[in-house]
């Protein structure tokens, strides 16, 4: 899921979701498809609550895991060129 859309920021994927599946469960209680939109609701309940992983969770996390990279990357050049004095 984290690749298939890339034209959107994962915030705007995170209200798009949740509005589907606003809009899903108003389709429950204003039509006679239960069904169809059951399973709309459950697959909209899906990907709403894995974008808001991903916006909350995962998106800061490889943002930390970057920097600590970044950190670490000057620290093993310092102490390499600490070895070579």
């Amino acid at each position: 899921m984290l690749t298939r859309y890339m034209g959107m920021t994962p915030q705007s994927q995170s209200y798009l979701f949740t509005f589907g599946l606003v809009l899903t469960l108003l389709g429950m209680v204003l039509t006679d498809m239960w069904l169809p939109m059951v399973v709309g609701a459950i697959i909209m309940t899906g990907l709403m609550v894995e974008s808001w992983i991903r916006v909350a969770h995962i998106i800061p996390m490889h943002q930390e895991m970057r920097n600590m990279q970044k950190q670490l990357d000057k620290l093993q050049s310092k102490v390499y060129q600490q070895s070579q004095d």
